[in-house]
């Protein structure tokens, strides 16, 4: 029985690159008139019309969106861990249900700020949170002992 798949030299029409590629894969091309480009240049000319995906678009290039990000997420996982996390949050719900209502809400995070409940027994909610400084935050703790257990 003949071996299909044994491999075959092609060239690259646009690079002119020679290559091996599957025999059975060949044959298809050659039956339906197609030509066989390599990879590199399949996904050049893939990508031509548009920009390509991850070329200065997302959150990746983006610090402020980063840290943004990076705050909801942290917050939603306090949030989910109640009170394994601490007991402030027990009861706490987070209530943003994707990032774009928090960006709406209170903006992109600015350097130097974290994501704050603006009352401390509130959930995290729109009109109850805010960005940050670490004193501004300080200043916002409720007093000592207040979730010891007696």
């Amino acid at each position: 029985m003949p071996n299909w798949n044994l491999k075959i030299e092609t060239t690259c029409p646009s690079c002119n690159k020679v290559r091996l590629a599957r025999g059975d894969v060949v044959r298809k091309a050659q039956k339906e008139g197609k030509e066989l480009w390599c990879k590199p240049c399949r996904n050049q000319k893939r990508f031509a019309d548009k920009s390509h995906p991850r070329k200065g678009t997302g959150v990746i290039n983006n610090p402020d969106l980063k840290r943004t990000r990076n705050s909801f997420y942290k917050a939603k996982q306090r949030c989910k861990l109640g009170l394994k996390h601490h007991p402030a949050y027990e009861n706490i719900e987070f209530r943003f249900k994707c990032l774009q209502e928090l960006i709406d809400d209170i903006g992109i995070r600015p350097e130097n700020t974290t994501l704050d409940r603006i009352n401390g027994l509130g959930h995290y909610e729109h009109g109850n949170v805010r960005w940050a400084t670490p004193i501004e935050q300080a200043q916002n703790r409720m007093p000592r002992n207040y979730w010891s257990k007696t």
